[in-house]
């Protein structure tokens, strides 16, 4: 099951800056401090296998497990099963089995302690050799000696755990939750508060996967645990606010909007379910940790009054209009002018010059050809100051959307000052037209002047001809006296 809050898109007022530094942050350890590791411990796997320690401390490692340790005789026939296949690599094994004694609880330190094997004997001494040899690679390795685990409870290590990650795809595939989830909580609260949550939720993670492993040895490492817990974070601080969110369930996917308070029982429920289950590689257990440390953090950031509230009812506003906005689309589509208008009407009143409002309300207006709406629908456009290209844009395509369909009700000095506009974006044909629905309205001198402007224009960009005639048409307009002036000065 995956579940991605997709509720907003970054902007220069809501980016996540905390987030962006956790980003880096965790980029530079993997591409830095992690860099090489792999290849330690491929050379300590080496040493592992063509030392005998593999073969040695298996046979050894059956021979001690008795009776009660069903999961661990389970997990050892899988893997001597897997041995009995020729297809699978030698190293592989090795790598399985160099796992296995690791992660139980006592087997190495009874064979250190001579339980299994007396300390007097060569063999044990040769072994204690090769032990020590291959420990001592490993210890180079920044990832190893950073892992967290119920035999190594260390601030650095609480800490280290979650910045470092077991591989590409692992850090990729948090890095982007961690931006999705980033985006929507940071800004609806103080910086260090949200930084506190996060470091805060990564303990508590930690802290849940070392109370279920006291036993078996296993270790954990990822972002994951402090990112769920802005999972938990999230669903409180939003509540009942309406998000919109991706779900993929099998082979069921879609795009809904729901309260965000329902995702949390869906994610704390599927993560439990998944630890339960078994389901290895994945520290499900921590990521339940995290979901849980994270409610109780929002609940809290809720009662102090830590939280930005008008910020979060903006943005779920926000997502609102944008659902208002697709509809009124599909009811143009569907040559529904009314009820494009009724949904558009409330948008207009809080996003009045959105070039993306604009156009869905022009084209409502278009649907019918009586449509009286369609002259303040095109006021409306032709408003904008045009600074942005979807501005620009916008204009552009609403004068030649009009102009098949009459005159266009546009007072002379505005006129001439779109006119202006369009021969600066170069928008030749558009402001040819809209001079030509000027001529009988506007001051000659002005009139002239523009139509010397585009002339100008379309002889620079090698137009010769048209602009000879938009030269032509501003000598119509100039007068007697400048046109008698301009002759005895040539």
């Amino acid at each position: 099951m995956l579940i991605i809050p997709l509720q907003k898109k970054p902007t220069r007022r809501n980016f996540p800056y905390i987030t962006a530094v956790l980003i880096v942050l965790n980029s530079l350890v993997f591409a830095v401090l992690q860099n090489g590791d792999r290849e330690t411990e491929m050379q300590a796997l080496q040493l592992y296998l063509d030392s005998g320690l593999s073969t040695q401390e298996w046979r050894w490692y059956g021979d001690y497990l008795d009776a009660e340790d069903v999961a661990y005789r389970a997990k050892q026939h899988e893997v001597n099963t897997l041995a009995d296949n020729d297809a699978v690599p030698e190293l592989t094994i090795a790598a399985l089995r160099a796992h296995e004694v690791e992660r139980h609880p006592d087997f190495l330190r009874a064979l250190r302690a001579g339980e299994i094997l007396p300390r007097d004997t060569a063999d044990w001494q040769t072994w204690a050799e090769r032990r020590d040899e291959y420990e001592s690679i490993l210890s180079e390795s920044f990832t190893r000696s950073h892992l967290l685990s119920a035999e190594h409870v260390t601030p650095a290590r609480l800490i280290g755990h979650m910045f470092m990650h077991g591989g590409v795809m692992h850090l990729v595939g948090n890095l982007v939750f961690l931006a999705l989830l980033g985006l929507l909580v940071e800004r609806a609260m103080r910086g260090p508060v949200y930084l506190a949550v996060y470091l805060l939720c990564g303990l508590a993670a930690g802290m849940t996967f070392v109370a279920t492993h006291l036993q078996d040895g296993q270790s954990v490492l990822g972002a994951s645990g402090a990112i769920a817990g802005l999972m938990g974070l999230f669903t409180v601080i939003y509540g009942l606010r309406r998000v919109r969110f991706f779900y993929w369930f099998f082979v069921y996917f879609d795009y809904v909007r729901a309260p965000a308070i329902l995702l949390l029982p869906a994610w704390l429920g599927w993560e439990v379910l998944q630890f339960f289950i078994g389901s290895e590689g994945i520290a499900y257990e921590a990521h339940a940790g995290g979901i849980v440390a994270g409610a109780l953090a929002g609940l809290a950031i809720r009662q102090f009054g830590w939280l930005d509230t008008a910020f979060l009812n903006e943005e779920c506003q926000r997502e609102e209009d944008r659902d208002a906005l697709r509809r009124a689309r599909a009811d143009i589509t569907a040559l529904r002018p009314a009820m494009a208008r009724a949904r558009l009407e409330p948008l207009l009143e809080r996003h009045p010059h959105d070039p993306d409002v604009l156009r869905a309300w022009f084209s409502a207006s278009m649907i019918r050809r009586d449509d009286p709406a369609r002259h303040e629908a095109l006021a409306r456009v032709l408003a904008l100051s045009g600074d942005t290209a979807d501005e620009r844009r916008l204009i552009q395509e609403t004068l030649a959307a009009f102009r098949p369909h009459g005159e266009l009700r546009i007072d002379s000095e505005n006129g001439l000052e779109l006119a202006r506009r369009l021969i600066r974006w170069e928008a030749f044909d558009l402001a040819e037209w809209l001079l030509g629905q000027l001529e009988r309205r506007s001051p000659p001198g002005q009139l002239a002047d523009a139509w010397t402007a585009l002339g100008q224009a379309l002889l620079a960009r090698r137009e010769t001809q048209r602009g000879r005639d938009c030269l032509a048409a501003a000598g119509r307009f100039t007068p007697e006296k400048d046109r008698q002036e301009s002759s005895r000065g040539a």
